[in-house]
């Protein structure tokens, strides 16, 4: 009896044969023994093993054509489980499972689809239809440039927490989309045509997987591998606590595809939520600041609220990478324990929506060296909440054309702030000496003038202050209140 009213099969599980064969001293195949795990799992998250129904093929071998039983299968199925490996995509049966699945979901092309990684595949070598479609690895990278280690392999031991993790990660997500399709079927929301088998189409759910309406959505991002264990740990600490998680799973890694997915699932989130660790993690030449960095940075244009994690006691002066430094220093960054930033996170994501503040009717120049952009982007960030329109430095090849734009600027301003992160107190000082002399002939003062002292803590001090120019300490975080404040204040003088 399946679970999803409408069809006859809950799960397919399509698979290379080869995959699954016995090796010498176990009992059952790798597929096999993952299916039984799902089996099992899936029943105590459904409530029961006579709630649903799963189809995997044992009587089917390789050489035979496709039968009216495989046919109906499929067709008939409301997911599809997808074992990759280099096994699957060479073999020409998977293609026609694969291939029949996703012709009968056409109409419906909502349908889940969960694609379990038993080793890697190529991106040349994935097919296409799974390209932007997330994965479950089943394999660590322990040392780089040597064969990775499938989990469960041969056979799971009882103590093999991340391979049982992943298990429970897979079946959490699968019920998570039977249920929508299944809610969908009794609200009479997913009636649609009746498929040559007489199967009844399913509405499709918002692109990159389904998320239960109603509950809020967290973007756990990618992160490198040692880190992985405790982003498991995160998803299933949300699932428990009704809050939805996205990605459901690992992006395609080419970069523009990476970027794409990221994007469409943040658009769908009220928080992002990123765990680092002392390694940058992979920097392809084509996207030089690394997975870890671009994901923030979507996040930060987006206007998403940011939460970061951080082990605590991480000596920072021995990560090489400097940019990732900076990173590890962002105000963002929480240095305690895992149960305390899930608590964070809980709180975080479901507490009542702050409205906006009002707009802010003035122009903003925010001037910074380049080592501090990323710093000035998050300045950036918080007038985006206010509305505020603003400038950053004209940063050309040419000197005249930035002391013209520096000049320009500062005459059509109504606000300033200087960013003092990475940079040297010399280029703060030099910077505000030019701003004296240019703002003796505005013809009318400026509304409000600020440095803004962000991470690194250890600095030194300007020790120079011009009149009424206000210093915003926030080295040790506090950023946003600091600088909602300060915009505060600029409001109530301009009303």
């Amino acid at each position: 009896m399946a679970f999803v009213p409408g069809y006859e099969h809950d799960v397919f599980v399509t698979y290379a044969h080869v995959d699954d064969d016995v090796l010498p001293g176990t009992e059952r195949g790798w597929v096999t023994t993952l299916v039984q795990c799902v089996r099992t799992r899936l029943a105590q998250i459904l409530g029961r093993s006579d709630s649903y129904s799963l189809w995997m093929d044992h009587e089917l071998s390789g050489n035979v054509s496709v039968t009216q039983q495989l046919t109906a299968a499929v067709r008939g199925t409301a997911t599809l489980v997808v074992v990759m490996s280099p096994g699957y995509t060479a073999s020409d049966w998977c293609r026609r499972e694969r291939n029949g699945f996703l012709t009968a979901i056409e109409a419906r092309a909502g349908s889940g689809v969960f694609v379990v990684e038993r080793e890697p595949v190529e991106e040349s070598e994935r097919p296409s239809e799974f390209k932007d479609l997330a994965g479950y690895p089943f394999w660590v990278e322990e040392w780089p440039e040597k064969a990775v280690r499938i989990l469960g392999s041969p056979v799971p031991e009882p103590t093999d927490r991340d391979y049982y993790a992943k298990v429970d990660d897979l079946c959490r997500d699968v019920a998570k989309e039977l249920k929508r399709q299944r809610g969908l079927s009794a609200k009479g929301a997913a009636v649609g045509a009746q498929s040559p088998t007489g199967v009844q189409t399913v509405a499709a759910p918002p692109a990159g997987g389904a998320v239960a309406t109603g509950h809020p959505v967290v973007f756990l991002a990618e992160t490198t591998d040692d880190l992985e264990p405790q982003r498991s740990g995160i998803r299933r600490f949300l699932s428990q606590m009704s809050i939805d998680a996205l990605p459901i799973a690992c992006y395609a890694q080419e970069p523009g595809a990476f970027r794409q997915s990221v994007e469409r699932d943040l658009a769908r989130c009220d928080l992002f939520v990123q765990l680092i660790s002392e390694a940058p993690g992979k920097k392809p030449p084509d996207l030089p600041g690394g997975y870890v960095r671009l994901q923030l940075e979507i996040a930060q244009a987006m206007n998403k609220p940011v939460l970061q994690w951080r082990r605590p006691g991480m000596d920072l002066t021995v990560v090489e990478d400097k940019e990732h430094r900076q990173l590890l220093e962002l105000e963002t960054v929480r240095a305690e324990g895992l149960e305390e930033f899930k608590r964070e996170i809980r709180r975080r994501a479901t507490e009542p929506r702050v409205q906006p503040p009002a707009p802010l009717n003035a122009f903003v120049f925010v001037d910074m060296e380049t080592a501090d952009r990323p710093l000035a982007e998050r300045v950036c960030g918080v007038l985006d909440t206010y509305g505020a329109e603003y400038s950053l430095p004209a940063q050309s090849n040419d000197p005249g054309d930035n002391r013209q734009d520096l000049e320009q600027n500062l005459l059509n301003s109504d606000v300033v702030i200087v960013v003092y992160g990475n940079t040297t107190a010399t280029w703060v000082r030099s910077q505000l000496l030019a701003f004296r002399k240019i703002l003796a002939v505005r013809p009318t003062p400026l509304k409000a003038l600020a440095v803004f002292e962000g991470p690194p803590e250890a600095k030194a001090s300007v020790d120079l202050k011009l009149q009424n120019m206000q210093i915003l300490n926030c080295r040790q975080g506090a950023m946003e209140d600091q600088l909602k404040r300060f915009l505060d204040g600029v409001r109530g003088e301009a009303g």
